[in-house]
């Protein structure tokens, strides 16, 4: 509220001089001329591509219009960009609160080949690097379905995410890629050994005896330092043998003195809630920092945050403000009944808030690029991913909006609530069983529906069947063990 009031008062503000301006003597011609260009702050913003129409980026819109893109150190153009690719953008705000994009870089964290794949866990392990899927991971249209089941032991695939420090990469966004190589992959050196020019990226070997080494002072890599690798070729004893490695510490944009930055990432670095870092950047807090589901208290290394705030003389990023991510544990699959006077979406009863942070992909015959809030009207089938806030309320705030092709039924995931067999709740939707429904834990094994109800209080839980309000008739229903 404290920026829209502001905002208003300086419109209110310059309306009044104009007026006063209008109303004055004829002397004011003297001063005719053009005006001064409006003020401009440099604003630089790393996390996920929400959605297109321009560009959108931690709820934000940018304008593209005079925009460079580099992709993988490659020159590119705006139509190649995805949603859910993590990236960085440098640009300036200006007037009233106009953003434009300069500068948009975008890396891949790893491109190979998949050699394992955990559907229990909703992990696979590529490049040595273990991948975590979740509901908030976007996919290329390419791999159906949408989830770790779409993947293959030998497909190649393209990861975008966060780069981690505890050898599990969040993926925010999976692609197929054509075999052939090059592969590539950037991550934390764990270990090393100088003498045989070999050091470990998390579960990868990396034989760097015949690569080109740039930009290390003593020409080996150290441990901790932040590498990307590239090749073609693993060797026998499964080492991946190098082409290329590059330190990659001080390949980030900078921010001047003033700059509002935002970013998302892991917490790296903790020395104290003053002394962490974001995403390689370093942050401070202060006494006026606020904080939005968590405190202070809660920062520590591998906590996923997005902060917002202002870079000081030396590039320090004080924050404004801290929001803590929420795990989104929702998932809804069906259409849209309803619009509510606030602008909620009513899914199976549920009112599902749709936010200028969520990510918007449609997936449908449509495959709009610009699909977004406004596209979401009634009749539109969704696969809603999001978490609920309050908990126990059954209001759910949307993180992953996809729109799909009319579904033969529907589909609820979430917590088990209120059973009274043969029925239980859902968040706060009613669920119907009978004897023809399959009851299952995650992973098709098959289980009794006194079981289901037994083991059920506590966890999560999906159901597919038809809606005929209030109650969703269940075909199937199962315990849920992954994120996926």
């Amino acid at each position: 509220m404290k920026v829209l009031a502001s905002r208003f008062w300086v419109v209110t503000v310059s309306a009044l001089l104009f007026a006063l301006g209008a109303c004055s003597s004829s002397d004011s011609n003297k001063n005719d001329g053009p005006l001064p260009p409006p003020a401009t702050t440099g604003v630089l913003s790393t996390g996920v591509i929400t959605g297109f129409g321009s560009v959108y980026l931690n709820g934000e819109r940018y304008d593209t219009n005079d925009v460079s893109v580099t992709m993988d150190d490659q020159a590119a153009d705006m139509s190649q960009l995805r949603v859910g690719q993590y990236i960085e953008l440098k640009g300036h705000e200006h007037g009233a609160g106009d953003l434009d994009a300069e500068v948009i870089r975008y890396h891949n964290l790893l491109e190979g080949p998949v050699s394992s794949i955990d559907v229990g866990a909703g992990s696979f392990v590529a490049m040595g690097q273990t991948v975590l899927v979740t509901l908030d991971t976007a996919f290329g249209d390419d791999i159906t379905p949408a989830s770790v089941e779409g993947l293959a032991v030998g497909d190649v695939v393209e990861v975008s995410g966060l780069v981690p420090q505890d050898g599990v990469i969040d993926a925010t966004r999976i692609d197929l890629k054509p075999d052939g190589g090059p592969y590539d992959v950037t991550g934390y050196v764990s270990g090393i050994s100088v003498a045989e020019h070999r050091f470990d990226l998390n579960g990868l070997v990396v034989d760097y005896s015949t690569a080109n080494m740039e930009d290390f002072a003593t020409g080996d890599p150290a441990v901790g330092d932040l590498v990307l690798v590239k090749g073609f070729t693993f060797l026998t004893d499964g080492a991946f043998l190098a082409i290329r490695v590059e330190l990659r510490s001080d390949d980030y944009l900078t921010a001047g003195p003033g700059d509002v930055v935002e970013v998302e990432g892991t917490v790296t670095d903790f020395v104290s809630v003053t002394s962490f870092k974001v995403a390689v950047r370093k942050v401070t807090t202060t006494a006026n920092t606020e904080y939005e589901h968590g405190t202070s208290a809660d920062l520590a290394n591998d906590v996923h945050v997005f902060v917002k705030g202002v870079a000081d003389t030396t590039g320090v990023l004080v924050a404004h403000r801290i929001a803590y991510r929420e795990v989104s544990e929702i998932r809804i699959v069906a259409q849209v009944d309803a619009i509510a006077p606030y602008g909620e979406r009513v899914l199976l009863g549920l009112e599902v808030a749709m936010t200028d942070t969520a990510v918007y992909q449609d997936m449908s015959v449509l495959a709009l690029r610009d699909f977004g809030m406004d596209d979401v009207v009634v009749g539109t089938w969704l696969d809603v991913r999001g978490y609920e806030e309050p908990v126990g309320s059954g209001r759910v705030v949307a993180t992953h909006v996809v729109r799909i092709d009319p579904a033969d039924g529907v589909r609820l995931r979430g917590p088990f609530r209120d059973p009274a067999p043969p029925s239980f709740d859902i968040l706060s939707v009613l669920v119907s069983t009978s004897d023809a429904t399959r009851f299952v834990l995650e992973g098709n094994i098959r289980i009794t529906a006194a079981e289901f109800f037994t083991q059920a209080p506590g966890e999560l839980v999906e159901a597919w069947g038809t809606w005929s309000a209030p109650v969703l008739s269940a075909q199937r229903v199962e315990i849920k063990i992954s994120d996926d």
